[in-house]
């Protein structure tokens, strides 16, 4: 499994604040890329879709199923796509 890209010292002053992905979602791919010994950036996740794209690839190719899973709905979610199993998830 690749390592997630590093958290930024600070955003981009012309970051767009909009929110990507439910912070709850997030969380829960924090926890699990943690029992894999991956960190990432909460904040970052939320509103950087670069980030936020490096880190989910790479933890769709993690050998644990979940982080997987979780991974691939919060890309779901990201790309637009309703994904009722990931709380906050929005609907069709």
């Amino acid at each position: 499994m690749a390592p997630f890209p590093p958290p930024p010292l600070a955003p981009p002053a012309d970051a767009p604040r909009v929110e990507l992905l439910p912070l709850v979602a997030v969380i829960e791919l924090k926890w699990l890329a943690a029992g894999v010994g991956q960190h990432l950036h909460v904040e970052r996740m939320q509103h950087d879709p670069i980030y936020a794209r490096q880190v989910l690839a790479a933890a769709e190719a993690a050998p644990h199923a979940a982080l997987r899973r979780t991974a691939q709905r919060l890309q779901r979610l990201l790309d637009g796509g309703a994904s009722p199993d990931v709380p906050g998830g929005r609907a069709a």
